[in-house]
């Protein structure tokens, strides 16, 4: 009976720590970094937001006192230049993430 609880405990001591350096994890590191996600959603705003945010075309995001459900709104329905659902799904939630980064809010 003892030898089966200890390797129970090691297994699953062995499997926490597995999970725990998995690299498709989708958590924010420790020391500030940015989750997952948020790289993810800096890469699409690279590819499809900032040929205009960054030009001067449209505002600067870079410490914008905006809210993320600002700017989740000005994503989904466009205007004042911005079309529609420029990203959308799962790039839309991970542009947030990265903008929750940028925001100043």
């Amino acid at each position: 009976m003892v030898i089966p609880a200890i390797l129970f405990v090691v297994v699953t001591a062995i499997v926490f720590t597995l999970a725990q350096l998995h690299p498709a994890k989708d958590e924010v590191k420790s020391g500030g970094g940015t989750s997952t996600a948020a790289q993810r959603g800096q890469t699409l705003f690279a590819d499809r937001c900032a040929s205009c945010h960054e030009t001067g075309v449209a505002p600067e995001l870079q410490g914008a006192p905006i809210s993320l459900a600002a700017a989740r709104m000005q994503i989904e329905n466009g205007g004042g230049g911005m079309p529609a659902d420029l990203v959308s799904g799962q790039d839309l939630e991970d542009v947030l993430a990265y903008l929750e980064n940028v925001l100043g809010s």
